[in-house]
């Protein structure tokens, strides 16, 4: 196929149509035509184009996740995700992320210690945590050192205490349904019956 004429996008950084002469056009980036030395009445196999196509996916997969982790941080796992869902082929999207890991764009552990230490804050347990960040792809490992850091911050007792202080500001621990109410709080936040038990008797006295 030859190719008939080349533009530039407008409104698209570093984005050109590919014309060729049968009336087929294709998208690519800048770098795809000088890779591949794409210029007007060049002359391009059907290999060629094949390898061009292919190549310029996996740059289409490495801008959505550029774009992606402009705005938020991402998992190694979410991100993966995210870009499937766009509609990148899963060996483009893995690649994509392995590349921006090199980059230290894609960071499982920083994740896993700004994610775990902001839903600590929120008050949230450890077995909310963990859960979290299990949904999020990390590994059991990075989530235990991650528990671990939040932990050596504040114990979870510590943690119960400081909220029954400011949520719960009237309470006793010495009804029983008010107990009863306030610890079912606790557990659908993640906290262990041992925690809520130590923080409501530390409370009380």
């Amino acid at each position: 196929m030859k190719v008939e004429k080349i533009e530039k996008i407008k409104f698209k950084k570093n984005m050109f149509k590919v014309f060729f002469e049968d009336g087929k056009y294709l998208a690519v980036f800048a770098d795809s035509i000088v890779k591949f030395g794409i210029k007007t009445g060049y002359d391009i196999s059907e290999n060629e184009f094949k390898e061009l196509v292919s190549y310029d996916k996996s740059n289409v997969a490495v801008s959505y996740a550029l774009a992606l982790v402009s705005k938020r941080s991402y998992s190694s796992k979410n991100l993966q995700t995210k870009l499937l869902q766009k509609g990148c082929e899963p060996e483009n999207a893995a690649k994509a992320v392995k590349e921006l890991e090199e980059l230290n764009y894609v960071n499982d552990e920083k994740f896993a210690k700004v994610y775990g230490t902001y839903l600590s804050q929120k008050g949230k347990g450890e077995f909310a945590i963990k859960a979290e960040l299990k949904k999020q792809g990390i590994e059991k490992s990075l989530i235990n050192d991650v528990l671990e850091t939040i932990k050596t911050d504040i114990e979870p007792y510590e943690q119960i205490i400081k909220i029954l202080k400011t949520k719960f500001k009237k309470f006793s621990g010495k009804d029983k349904n008010e107990i009863r109410r306030t610890a079912s709080f606790f557990l659908r936040r993640g906290f262990s019956y041992q925690d809520i038990a130590k923080a409501f008797r530390l409370c009380s006295r």
